[in-house]
């Protein structure tokens, strides 16, 4: 069984051991949920990886985007009103909570999070 993991890990690329990575621990952390098990409507407590983040005008006001990935899914963390938050960077690690929506004119069904609380790892 090792030499059989010791090959995926020479083998496998690079991209696909990070989101194995990445999963292994998100999974170690009590009271969160998958981003695929996320439905719209509900409560959820995510955990993952921001991989990017703009600001994006909406209404004359700006709003960060921080789009979270925890090796399952993605989901987009929206805080209106903000150009930054401190702690908030691309490859930090964040528990995000709040009331998931899909995403306005979207044909990818990925959850939007308005005004998430949010905790940096």
């Amino acid at each position: 069984m090792a030499l059989k993991k010791f090959l995926h890990h020479l083998t496998a690329p690079l991209s696909e051991l990070d989101s194995e990575r990445l999963r292994e621990f998100c999974s170690s952390l009590p009271d969160v949920i998958p981003i695929r098990d996320a439905r719209p409507r509900e409560h959820v407590s995510v955990v993952g990886e921001i991989t990017s983040l703009r600001i994006v005008p909406r209404a004359g006001s700006p709003s960060l985007e921080a789009t979270v990935s925890d090796g399952t899914g993605t989901l987009v963390a929206v805080w209106t009103g903000r150009r930054r938050i401190a702690g908030i960077a691309p490859g930090k690690r964040v528990v995000v909570s709040g009331r998931g929506s899909p995403e306005p004119g979207g044909t990818r069904l990925r959850l939007l999070i308005l005004n998430p609380s949010y905790e940096l790892l």
